[in-house]
């Protein structure tokens, strides 16, 4: 998998206004999701990182089927992450 984490967006191209709203929606939850853990990888120095979908759920104020279908990697109850010294630069913006 490569870092940084990208998003799993929706696309609609269609005329409904519900449905772009709703795919907007989607789009900027999930953006938000791989930046809050693009965020948590890189300010953690572990070569080997596993985050829970409840933890990312509880820190955003989602629920964990939100932060699940925003994340294009993983299982069904997180994911985990190696990080190497390539990973590590393409995070580093993300370091607090």
């Amino acid at each position: 998998m490569q870092l940084p984490l990208q998003p799993r967006l929706m696309d609609y191209r269609g005329a409904d206004p519900k449905k772009q709203r709703k795919v907007a929606e989607h789009n900027a939850m999930a953006q938000r999701v791989a930046d809050h853990l693009n965020t948590l990888i890189a300010n953690d120095p572990a070569p080997m990182q596993q985050y829970l979908w409840h933890g990312i759920a509880r820190d955003l104020g989602l629920t964990t089927d939100k932060v699940e279908s925003a994340v294009m990697y993983g299982g069904h109850n997180g994911i985990t992450i190696g990080v190497t010294d390539e990973g590590r630069r393409a995070v580093a913006r993300y370091k607090k």
